[in-house]
């Protein structure tokens, strides 16, 4: 779906987002629900196996964030110049993405070989799972640099107001990745059972293929940007106007692997299963953030569009509706985690101490998970606009001030379920750092314009803004 210069700068914002994201958001879904699968064949292996997978994504996530952070400045940067209309300018832009994704390709590619048991081990591999991880990841390493091409190609193609393709692409490898893995984990015909392996060259084969997909759709369909060598000239303030926005979703990204290798550790130090359940845990969780992400694939680029032409009461109406919208859909996944755990969890495993420990995560971890939603939102919001620090600064916040310490200090009094209970902690104390930001963006959008504190807390003053900002011809919503 491709949405044209004038449609995202004078169209509905509640149409835009609807029209933008619904597709996003439902290839993300059935993303997710192929993730689980794929988690589920790797589940029947038994929990060594399972805690063996879980102990290599932060290697792989390490890979995939880089490029993820290079990928949200490029849509940030690509979305603004199109607002202004700088197509040329757009083009020199996506061609520097590609320069830049090919180094680190090569860089990863080397360093993750290279230095790949000591990695494994400081990850908090034991005895029982580092031959395992190990095998895995020799095979796997490759396909998550496909990945980080992949990523890229679709944030430069979110920054032209294409949001369906990249998932497109990803929900192809996904389909792809399950129905190659029970062929090669457990052998069909000519092909050997290969166990975990298995997995490896599953996923490797379906992150190729989604890949050449992309690529292939993508130089049939341009719309804004022409691809055109003649555009690229090496220009060092590109790269620093990439990273102005990308170098702290960088910062957030590689603080949010630390944290993981750090909390891996100490799971290690319970035992394997509950490395396992963690793996069940974050693949659950996903499932409801994954249409929060698909929210955002529409946010941005309207957001960025806005901000670029000079609309900020605009900017100011795409953070409320997304985040409402973010609300409602991580309450939805909030209550099916509260009330339905065992039948969760039932799908992964069928070992007894594995699945009371996986329940536990489920319950204790999202105690207030719908509070996530507007922070995401805003995160985003800012990235579009060029706050790429701001944003870090709002992430760090609830990872490095509130989440590292409740891991640091609540396994010392309550045991495993103060793992658990530190996702909680940190996503409450978040919402007063979340509420600074979102003040002082707001207040930043709208200049020259001072509201008295009065007026703010006289009753009924919020309840009827933010009706205003909600209704749309007569629709409660939109």
């Amino acid at each position: 779906m491709q949405i044209q210069n004038a449609d995202l700068l004078q169209n509905k914002v509640g149409f835009l987002l609807l029209r933008l994201s619904c597709p996003a958001m439902g290839g993300m879904v059935l993303y997710a629900l192929f993730s689980l699968a794929d988690t589920y064949f790797v589940a029947r292996l038994g929990a060594a196996a399972l805690a063996a997978l879980t102990l290599c994504l932060p290697l792989q996530v390490l890979i995939v964030s880089i490029a993820a952070a290079t990928g949200t400045g490029l849509t940030s940067l690509i979305g603004r110049m199109l607002g202004c209309g700088e197509y040329q300018h757009g083009d020199n832009i996506a061609w520097h993405g590609i320069a830049i994704i090919l180094v680190y390709s090569i860089v990863f590619l080397w360093f993750g070989y290279r230095y790949q048991e000591p990695l494994l081990i400081l990850f908090g591999c034991t005895p029982e799972t580092l031959a395992l991880s190990k095998g895995y990841l020799s095979i796997a390493l490759p396909g998550s640099l496909f990945a980080m091409v992949q990523i890229v190609l679709g944030n430069i193609l979110q920054g032209e107001g294409d949001t369906v393709l990249p998932v497109a692409a990803s929900l192809a490898g996904i389909i792809l990745n399950v129905i190659l893995d029970p062929v090669f984990i457990f052998g069909a015909g000519p092909v050997p059972a290969m166990g975990l392996n298995g997995a490896a060259w599953a996923g490797l084969l379906a992150q190729a293929g989604s890949m050449a997909m992309m690529i292939a759709v993508m130089m049939r369909k341009r719309t804004y940007l022409s691809w055109s060598i003649r555009h690229f000239r090496l220009r060092p303030r590109i790269f620093l106007a990439i990273y102005k926005v990308g170098f702290p979703a960088l910062v957030m990204e590689l603080v949010g692997v630390l944290v993981m290798v750090y909390m891996n550790r100490i799971l290690a130090h319970f035992s394997f299963e509950a490395v396992a359940a963690l793996g069940i845990f974050l693949r659950i969780r996903s499932l409801v953030f994954m249409p929060v992400g698909g929210l955002l694939q529409g946010t941005m680029p309207i957001a960025s569009f806005a901000f670029g032409a000079g609309r900020f009461e605009r900017v100011k109406e795409v953070m409320v509706k997304a985040s409402t919208l973010a609300v409602v859909i991580m309450s939805l996944g909030w209550l099916a985690m509260q009330l339905y755990p065992q039948w969760i969890v039932g799908f992964f495993s069928q070992d007894a101490r594995l699945t009371m420990i996986a329940v536990a995560s489920l319950r204790l971890g999202t105690l207030v998970l719908p509070v996530v939603g507007p922070i995401i939102i805003l995160s985003t919001v800012l990235q579009a606009i060029g706050k790429g620090m701001a944003a870090m600064w709002l992430s760090l916040a609830r990872q490095v001030l509130f989440f590292l310490p409740g891991l640091i200090w609540l396994p010392h009094y309550l045991g495993l379920n103060g793992v658990w209970l530190a996702f909680t902690l940190s996503e409450l104390l978040s919402t007063g750092i979340f509420l600074v930001f979102w003040g002082a963006l707001w207040k930043e959008l709208q200049p020259g314009r001072q509201t008295p504190i009065f007026f703010l807390i006289r009753s009924g003053a919020w309840a009827k803004r933010l009706w205003a900002w909600l209704r749309w011809q007569g629709f409660y919503f939109w």
